[in-house]
């Protein structure tokens, strides 16, 4: 009989490559009877859709069997046709702050220039009133630290998880509190994507599912696109900068703060309960953020 043949799809770039890999190891050491190989899917652009990620649209296409996703770059709203079986133990979810010295995201001169990977990013940067200047970088790590020793930059905001995963855990020089620097929803976790009617590669999957992981991203995810959605058509909030993080107690008890930044101004709020009602403490925390944005 021959071996089920189940094929990884990753993005391009070191980071999703390594974190690929180490899903592939994990897979071949829990199911030795499935065949795994590793595709990478070409990025055409950061800010994609669920109708145009081109990760989603390889696994609706059946080129690829499991979609192994930085969850931060997964759209909000996946098609029907896609399920999200697990969710890997998840790495430092908040944002780092690299510089050459010893300063603090607040300690920088005027006119200082701060790289980020995202709009997001550069928003809530902004957000902060400080006097510098946003530079949208590569995204490739080492290419961006390059920029910091050259003089460039004079800071760097990166996922503290992606200095962890490629090994310059030394240059977590500040690791910033939601409260200062809201990560984007599911920061630094890595999900597992399949079709909703491939019975193997979810049962493949949802063997590397970490529970905790899962309740804090489907809390956040959720908070996020109730955000964007809102309660009726045309009623969501499509210009508001959102970030989001959870998390969750040995008992089962989950916190999620949720931070939404509209014309300037950034809006902070909470939820606690019990973390398999993930997705409805998320809709809660977007019901109650929306009622302060009708006050501003």
């Amino acid at each position: 009989m021959d071996m089920a043949r189940i094929v990884l799809g990753n993005r391009d770039g070191a980071l999703a490559l390594r974190q690929a890999r180490e899903v592939l190891e994990q897979l071949t050491d829990e199911w030795p009877d499935v065949n795994f190989a590793l595709r990478t899917i070409k990025n055409t652009t950061k800010n994609t859709t669920a109708g145009d990620d081109p990760l989603v649209r390889s696994l609706l296409g059946g080129d690829i069997g499991v979609a192994v996703a930085q969850l931060e770059r997964l759209p909000l709203a996946l098609p029907e046709e896609v399920t999200l079986a697990a969710v890997a133990r998840r790495l430092e979810p908040r944002t780092a702050f690299v510089t050459k010295g010893t300063r603090a995201l607040s300690d920088l001169p005027a006119g200082a220039r701060v790289g980020v990977l995202t709009q997001r990013d550069g928003a809530y940067l902004a957000g902060q009133h400080l006097d510098v200047e946003a530079v949208e970088v590569s995204g490739t790590l080492e290419a961006d630290l390059k920029l910091l020793t050259s003089g460039d930059l004079d800071g760097l905001l990166v996922p503290a998880a992606t200095l962890i995963a490629l090994d310059h855990r030394n240059r977590l020089d500040h690791v910033l509190e939601p409260e200062a620097f809201a990560p984007a929803p599911g920061q630094g976790a890595v999900g597992l994507l399949v079709r909703a009617d491939d019975d193997l590669a979810f049962e493949v999957a949802y063997s590397l599912q970490h529970r905790p992981s899962f309740d804090r991203v489907r809390a956040e995810r959720s908070f996020a696109l109730s955000l964007r959605q809102g309660p009726g058509s045309g009623e969501g909030c499509h210009e508001c900068v959102v970030g989001a993080l959870a998390s969750v107690t040995d008992d089962g008890e989950l916190t999620l703060f949720g931070a939404v930044l509209k014309d300037g101004t950034t809006l902070q709020a909470s939820v606690n309960g019990e973390a398999k009602e993930a997705d409805e403490l998320g809709r809660e925390l977007a019901q109650d953020v929306r009622r302060q944005l009708t006050e501003l």
